[in-house]
């Protein structure tokens, strides 16, 4: 994909993952707009980024809707939507997860990636082409323990991913699922795994998504793991 002129829409970019990813093509001349619930933190990373930002609640279609429509109204189309908003849970056994927190973690983690597939797909098949990235995580390729919540909305991603690709096969639409395994970043706040320092930066993770974007033929499913010493999560 050329990226030059693109304009490239990121849920959850207010900081972390997708602060990175939305500074990550900026000698790309590309119109990138950030969105998260976070009002603040969104300003604040639009103004040292230099650029576009919208509030929007993922866990809200409506919300998603009107991103849609806003970024649609001033640029006049969407070339990629990437999806990346998620939280995490404090790691539990299965029997003492907190149910109200696991409902939670699928509006955020599961249904906010639907809705945005939902809206971009509106867009697309107007226009006739599109990208749909959806930021997933080596915890969708394989159970972990103590994080079932967490790891069964990443397989939840991984089948959402699938089948929309299989929806759009005859069309100019493509579909990618990213695979990142442990990052740096606050996603962990309810309780930071004891060797966070040895997780991936997000700075040379969101290079590699791009680079695999710009790529003749980006893989489809991009797994990117932390060095082979350091597998875990």
């Amino acid at each position: 994909m050329i990226l030059q002129h693109k304009v490239i829409v990121i849920t959850g970019a207010s900081q972390g993952f997708g602060k990175a990813l939305a500074k990550a093509p900026k000698h790309e001349n590309t119109l990138v707009v950030i969105s998260s619930h976070d009002e603040e933190n969104l300003e604040k990373t639009a103004k040292e980024l230099s650029v576009d930002h919208f509030l929007a609640d993922v866990t809200s279609v409506k919300s998603i809707k009107r991103l849609g429509e806003y970024v649609v109204e001033k640029y006049g189309k969407i070339d990629c939507w990437i999806n990346n908003a998620g939280i995490q849970i404090a790691p539990s056994l299965m029997e003492e997860v907190d149910t109200q927190k696991s409902h939670y973690l699928f509006e955020v983690n599961f249904f906010g990636y639907f809705y945005g597939c939902q809206v971009a797909l509106s867009y697309f098949k107007k226009q006739s082409n599109g990208i749909i990235i959806n930021i997933n995580s080596t915890a969708g390729l394989e159970g972990k323990p103590e994080i079932s919540a967490y790891t069964s909305s990443k397989f939840a991603i991984k089948g959402l991913t699938e089948s929309i690709r299989r929806e759009v096969t005859d069309l100019d639409i493509k579909v990618y699922g990213v695979f990142p395994g442990g990052m740096k970043t606050d996603i962990y706040k309810d309780k930071y795994p004891d060797d966070l320092n040895d997780y991936m930066e997000v700075d040379i993770v969101a290079e590699k998504v791009i680079a695999n974007l710009k790529s003749d033929n980006p893989e489809l499913d991009f797994v990117i793991k932390r060095p082979s010493k350091q597998l875990k999560i």
